[in-house]
């Protein structure tokens, strides 16, 4: 008995006969652009209509677009949450599917394979066509195939035999399905599933469609727990009485409030929409722009005569995909002059801090993973060592983590360690009794330990801290109690220690200026803060941020940067780190005129090292360019990178044969 074949809900010929009609029509298509339009499923014939705008060599055997293997470890952290969820499913489906020939994969909402599960054999084969983690395979790319259509279309597809685009995967079969955002419904990647079409059988190949959606909508559900019914500060503040809560979706669509942020907004069930409140609009705005930035501000709203501090938060499924923003309103209970309203968000008292998680702002992948185990660090109660170059930003990692924490209620007690006179940092830090010295108050004074009892004391540049107060601390640090000077007694505390040093301490301890015993003791957890130009894709948003703080005290408003100083501020080495942006910052805005800052209105120093930096590194790319006798491809291998990112740099630095030619060496 003949077996047939089901294609598009029909009962076709064998594949074989399909697989050469359709053959004949790609043949007609391509030599003559006559369109298939009796045989062709219609979003193929316009994949086919795309490929060929697009340029696609249809003729190619091989995907010729891929990164190297850094650049891939630097997606699959940008992906890390899409691939943890996919993978058991992915493992499953391809257990399920083994002996078939079938391969399971997972690729970004740009076409990029981020991983893959199948038989040897069958991986074998994929390479062949460059079907493998790092390769692009998006329509612009690869033509007609199943994850570009996908990408194209947002619907789940199946490409059959010659129905790609390129001859080189006419023996292939493959089916897609979207990854969506369950907000915006956003691509966030696409799962697929291919095989040599000898060995898939059309009714595995229905089933694995089936199984590929039911993936997809689990990690929806997944996503939606996580982003929104599961975030700790959404749990948390959804059922405060104080605070009303507004959850939005990229949109701008309001989802949820809570009763107190519906008394405040909320007048009728009709309004489910930011626009008719223009002053948390403009804020969620900023923040949906930013992806990363937290904004917040003192409004009103509509006219009324309450007024609110409105803060705007995002929610992030991970450091590239926002699922939505939470606003949160706190009203103000009497009216504040101006200076006074300014103090709720910049101001800190002794004992009190300001700074939280949501000020935090970057989206590179180094800050994001210092963050997130920042967070993680403030659900414990260790001690905890902060590492990284002055201006990194230390104390606000402190505040922060001290905010996130159970003891977020008590005091945040800072004190540096370089600042204070060797004579005198042992009585700040563990006070001291009436009489204990020429100049003490009568009634004795407490120490930062005792002041600190229940929340958390800040020891910023531990590594000057002179050496025979380091006992003392290793003492507190192990028995949990202090004494004062001149004192008998003994006090208990109980104090969350956080130190932190831009000095390698490990160098200290071996040159003896430093106890080993105590760098254990203090070193229970350690977080190394990135310094600015280990995170320069985050310049743009920090710059974004330091011109809308000090803007204002120069009367400007709505200030640009060109194209060109923003170059140079992200090759700028940044020394100083955060502290110096800030500064560099309010220098160009002093210097500009008009309302774009330029290049000759910043610092002499970053044009200077910029030019440098470029002419060192061009001088670099010619010298492994002349040493492989020209080779672009050897040269690319002894620099560590991919061709494709040689030619670029390449393009950048201005290098071409006759440049390389020019040089003697």
């Amino acid at each position: 008995m003949n077996k047939k074949f089901i294609y598009e809900g029909l009962l076709r010929p064998e594949p074989s006969d399909l697989i050469s009609s359709i053959q004949n029509a790609w043949v007609k298509y391509i030599k003559e652009g006559i369109k298939p339009e009796s045989l062709l499923r219609s979003e193929i014939i316009a994949s086919w209509e795309r490929s060929k705008r697009f340029g696609v060599n249809p003729l190619q055997k091989q995907v010729e677009e891929s990164i190297d293997n850094d650049e891939l470890s630097l997606f699959h952290e940008k992906n890390d949450k899409l691939l943890h969820y996919a993978r058991p499913d992915m493992k499953f489906l391809a257990e399920s599917l083994e002996g078939s020939e079938t391969i399971i994969t997972i690729s970004d909402k740009n076409g990029l394979l981020l991983d893959m599960y199948g038989d040897r054999e069958i991986l074998r084969k994929a390479g062949r066509i460059n079907f493998l983690p790092g390769a692009v395979w998006s329509e612009e790319v690869a033509g007609t195939n199943a994850i570009g259509t996908v990408i194209k279309n947002k619907l789940p597809v199946q490409i059959l035999f010659t129905e790609h685009f390129c001859t080189g995967w006419h023996d292939w079969i493959c089916a897609a399905a979207p990854i969506l955002n369950p907000f915006s419904h956003e691509l966030m990647g696409v799962l697929d599933i291919s095989g040599k079409w000898k060995n898939v059988h059309p009714h595995t190949l229905g089933l694995a469609i089936s199984k590929a959606n039911n993936i997809t909508k689990y990690i929806e559900r997944i996503i939606y727990h996580e982003g929104l019914r599961m975030n700790p500060f959404l749990t948390a503040t959804l059922g405060s009485f104080e605070d009303g809560i507004i959850i939005v979706d990229e949109k701008k669509n309001i989802l949820r409030t809570n009763t107190k942020g519906e008394s405040f907004i909320i007048r009728n069930n009709k309004e489910k929409s930011l626009k008719d409140y223009p002053e948390i609009e403009e804020l969620v705005d900023n923040v949906i722009n930013s992806k990363r930035l937290v904004v917040e501000n003192e409004i009103s709203i509509n006219g009324m005569q309450d007024r609110f501090i409105c803060t705007v938060h995002p929610v992030m499924f991970d450091q590239n995909t926002l699922l939505g923003v939470v606003v949160r309103l706190r009203k103000i209970a009497l009216k504040l002059n101006a200076k006074e309203s300014k103090s709720i968000i910049s101001a800190a008292d002794f004992g009190t801090t300001r700074y939280t998680f949501d000020h935090m702002i970057g989206s590179d992948p180094a800050f994001v993973k210092g963050v997130d185990k920042a967070r993680k660090a403030a659900s414990l109660d260790s001690t905890l060592l902060l590492t990284g170059e002055s201006g990194t930003g230390k104390e606000l990692f402190a505040q922060a983590i001290h905010n996130a924490s159970k003891r977020s209620n008590n005091p945040f007690v800072a004190l540096n360690c370089g600042a204070i006179p060797r004579e005198l940092i042992e009585s700040e830090l563990f006070g001291y009794e009436q009489g204990a010295f020429t100049g003490a108050k009568q009634k004795g004074s407490k120490g930062k330990f005792e002041l600190a009892d229940g929340g958390t004391i800040f020891l910023d540049e531990i590594g000057d801290m002179p050496l025979e107060v380091q006992v003392h601390l290793l003492r507190v640090l192990e028995e949990r109690m202090i004494m004062r000077i001149g004192g008998d007694k003994v006090i208990p505390i109980n104090v969350r220690v956080i130190a932190a040093t831009h000095k390698n301490l490990m160098d200290a301890v071996k040159t003896g200026i430093f106890r080993a015993d105590l760098y254990y003791r203090l070193r229970v957890i350690e977080l190394k803060i990135p310094s600015v130009r280990e995170r320069s894709s985050d310049i743009p948003l920090l710059v974004k941020h330091f011109l809308k703080q000090l803007s204002g005290k120069f009367g400007k408003e709505d200030i640009q940067v060109d194209s060109q100083a923003m170059k140079y501020l992200q090759s700028y080495s940044w020394p100083g780190n955060i502290r110096e942006l800030k500064n560099v910052i309010e220098q160009a805005i002093f210097n500009m005129e008009g309302n774009t800052i330029l290049p000759y209105d910043l610092p002499s120093e970053l044009l200077a090292e910029e030019e440098q930096s470029v002419t060192c590194e061009k001088g670099h790319f010619i010298a492994v360019i002349k040493a492989v006798g020209g080779n672009v491809t050897l040269a690319a291998e002894k620099l560590g990178i991919s061709r494709a990112t040689m030619y670029r740099k390449m393009k950048q630095l201005g290098i071409s044969s006759e440049t390389v030619n020019q040089v003697k060496l």
